[in-house]
């Protein structure tokens, strides 16, 4: 079973554990990668950081309602709570016990309205509204399929609406060995090492992937924001808790590499519905 899996068991037993990733399920974001300082409770901050600059990003104001797919924990939630009035919140997630303490720890303010729902993002439910603002951060390459999720947003999406989608991007340079790498290897990897709990495949695409997903599903690439050098403090602190044997050091250290040679990029996309 991989590290992810069994993560809330662990936050009994590692206080810090909680603190470090008890809100956030996804890597860091340091504007100045120099002054990581790869503590546990630094990568908190920077976690909590990449769900700022998603926010920022989106140009999320008051009063608008927003679909949070893949929510974790609830993380991005609670921090548009905190931030903002007005807001319909929608998190969906596949794995109930972390739908179970978003319920258990967020309390809506500033006169914002919440629902945690359990969920597959390629089925969503029926909200009996539309979305200003749908967002999958650093999750959608667990899903089923990124043409039907997109799909779905866009039948629950306002005809302004935006999709915000952090992702690792696969270099183009790579993308035929990737293909055959991931199906072989590397997918049954990830998921021992950091978690099938939600799916049992993993699926890296590159840009020009996700325009062609766009154009067939009524979506726009408007912006792409790279900021792999940003979130690089994430693997070594990430590599010392899952790491448990060759596989996972294979797993993990690969991922890194991979990234520090820009041949996955992580990146910040932003759709906007046509």
């Amino acid at each position: 079973m991989g590290y992810f899996d069994t993560l809330i068991e662990k936050f009994d037993e590692n206080p810090e554990l909680e603190e470090a990733f008890g809100k956030h399920i996804h890597w860091g974001y340091w504007e100045n990668p120099a002054n990581a300082t790869g503590t546990l409770m630094d990568f908190a901050i920077a976690a909590n950081n990449l769900s700022k600059l998603v926010i920022q990003t989106a140009e999320i104001q008051d009063g608008v309602s927003i679909l949070d797919a893949g929510c974790g924990f609830g993380g991005t939630i609670s921090l548009l709570n905190e931030t903002f009035h007005n807001l319909n919140l929608s998190g969906v997630n596949i794995d109930n016990a972390q739908v179970e303490r978003a319920r258990k720890v967020i309390t809506p303010q500033n006169n914002n309205s919440i629902e945690f729902i359990n969920a597959n993002a390629c089925d969503l439910p029926n909200f009996n509204r539309l979305f200003d603002y749908s967002i999958a951060l650093e999750c959608i390459f667990a899903f089923p399929s990124r043409e039907i999720f997109f799909q779905q947003v866009k039948k629950n999406l306002k005809s302004s609406g935006k999709l915000i989608i952090v992702d690792f991007i696969i270099n183009p340079n790579i993308r035929k060995f990737w293909l055959w790498f991931e199906t072989q290897i590397l997918s049954r990897l990830i998921t021992d090492t950091y978690g099938s709990k939600a799916t049992n495949q993993v699926e890296f695409i590159g840009i020009k992937d996700y325009e062609n997903i766009g154009n067939k599903t009524g979506f726009k690439l408007e912006k792409v924001i790279d900021i792999n050098k940003n979130v690089q403090p994430t693997y070594p602190v990430i590599n010392k808790l899952i790491v448990d044997n060759f596989n996972d050091f294979m797993t993990a250290k690969g991922l890194e590499i991979f990234s520090q040679l820009n041949l996955i990029n992580y990146q910040i996309l932003v759709f906007s519905s046509i």
